[in-house]
């Protein structure tokens, strides 16, 4: 049994229990899960923060890489039905009291049928049961779940998509949407669809949003996926959210079985301690409670943590990083209120060592950002395989269906593997002939019926005697 030390805090018992169980996940991938699953049980207070006069909710968007089979699903199902269960209790319980006040408000309403006709048996059906997590879904769907929470008083709403990879992959205008809905849902708004006929219903405001998306790492080597990913980090949604990066399975193995035995029983022992205590913690947490930022917190915390965001942010000459280190001063903010109601929930303040705690987990959790961005396959991959090959017939022009049909041997996959993703590996071979000085000509042929791939050599030519410098035009 892990021995918990008397100072700890309670995010870090947690977070001590969890790796003794799940070894294999790096400490950003549990506690990024963990994060975001307290975001989304705390918020269901309707908890806000105070920092001098704005108040909003504290909310957590994440967004974990970690590779499949790597236990991120095993961890969350463990979250999800052992350490925090008491959740999923009250949630049910809240849920099935609202449903019954609306069917006895159907009731009251009228006896047998209101005034257009509809019996209370189809008002009943038409009532919409509240539901503490959404899966993918619609835009039109997001917002109706939103409302129902908004009309319920309790709850946040809490997304989460278990593959975002192919979710990108193979999206539809309806999924770019949903997307889209998500990320002006991070400042707790939701829209609802704009229609040709119909009236249109008013944006709900306010509510708490939190979302958990999780994805297999190595989807994101093609080159669309990368630009997708890419544009969510341009248009918001990536650099608001938490990333943390987990590109290696690591596997520990237990050899003796009693041992191995114990250390389950034991864990499902701690899991049970934990369950009745953040129940304690939650239910102090005051319905509607604002937690005020302290002067103290302000200025020997948060303050001196703004002023090395932007040194930082200065000297980073990538702007992607450069837009997710301005965005951690906000994510500390919102960190800082979840801890504060973990570690006072009836004192409606956030301290300073609140908020130096929050720094500190907000910096562990973006150091991973880096290494995803500049993620890559390895140096031996079919990318490099595929650029060998037509660097070894530079000039040399191939046809789609010989590449696809003939020549994947050398490439180190299965022709159907490589049909499915021809595209991907043909912009990869493009990209890198850019960098290196090459160049590959695309050409229509057989009327266009078919295309020619030829890797060319970019030859510089010597400047004119009489061509004017740069210098001189300037």
């Amino acid at each position: 049994m892990v021995e918990i030390r008397k100072e700890v805090s309670f995010l870090e018992e947690i977070y001590l229990i969890l790796k003794e169980q799940f070894p294999d996940l790096s400490e950003n991938g549990i506690l990024c899960i963990v994060l975001s699953k307290i975001a989304q049980i705390a918020t269901s207070k309707r908890i806000q923060y105070k920092e001098i006069q704005r108040i909003k909710s504290p909310n957590i968007y994440s967004i974990a890489f970690i590779l499949s089979g790597g236990g991120k699903d095993r961890l969350y199902d463990v979250l999800d039905k052992h350490m925090f269960s008491f959740y999923n209790e009250w949630f049910d319980e809240k849920a099935n009291e609202y449903v019954c006040n609306k069917q006895k408000e159907n009731k009251e309403y009228k006896t047998s049928k209101n005034e257009k006709g509809v019996t209370i048996q189809e008002q009943n059906i038409e009532i919409r049961y509240p539901v503490a997590e959404v899966e993918n879904g619609t835009q039109e769907g997001l917002f109706e779940d939103a409302k129902i929470l908004e009309d319920a008083k309790f709850g946040s709403l809490f997304v989460k998509i278990s593959e975002l990879g192919l979710y990108l992959e193979y999206s539809q205008y309806m999924n770019m949407q949903f997307l889209s809905t998500l990320f002006n849902g991070y400042d707790g708004k939701i829209s609802s669809k704009s229609i040709k006929n119909g009236k249109r219903e008013k944006s709900i405001k306010n509510l708490p949003i939190n979302c958990l998306l999780f994805s297999d790492p190595t989807m994101f080597q093609s080159i669309s996926l990368r630009e997708k990913f890419n544009m969510l980090m341009q248009t918001g949604l990536g650099r608001r959210a938490f990333i943390v990066f987990q590109p290696n399975k690591t596997r520990h193995i237990e050899y003796d079985a009693d041992i191995a035995y114990q250390k389950e029983k034991e864990f499902y022992i701690q899991c049970e301690k934990i369950n009745k205590k953040f129940k304690e913690i939650f239910e102090a947490i005051p319905m509607y409670g604002i937690y005020e930022q302290t002067q103290e917190a302000y200025k020997e915390a948060l303050h001196p943590y703004i002023i090395k965001l932007k040194e930082l942010e200065e000297k980073t000459e990538n702007n992607l990083l450069a837009k997710e280190i301005r965005s951690r001063e906000l994510k500390a903010i919102k960190v800082s209120c979840l801890l504060a109601s973990l570690n006072h929930p009836k004192d409606l303040h956030i301290y300073k060592k609140d908020m130096l705690q929050a720094i500190e987990l907000v910096e562990k959790l973006s150091k991973d950002i880096k290494e995803f961005i500049n993620y890559r396959q390895k140096t031996d991959d079919h990318y490099d395989k595929l650029w060998q090959f037509f660097l070894d017939n530079i000039g040399i022009g191939f046809m789609r269906t010989n590449l696809i049909y003939q020549q994947y041997h050398h490439f180190g996959l299965s022709r159907d593997k490589f049909k499915d993703r021809f595209d991907d590996y043909i912009e990869a071979i493009k990209e890198m002939a850019t960098d290196k000085g090459y160049f590959l000509d695309i050409k229509t042929v057989n009327h266009n019926s078919g295309k020619m791939y030829t890797l060319l050599k970019i030859e510089e030519s010597p400047l004119a005697e009489d061509t004017i410098s740069l210098e001189e035009m300037l």
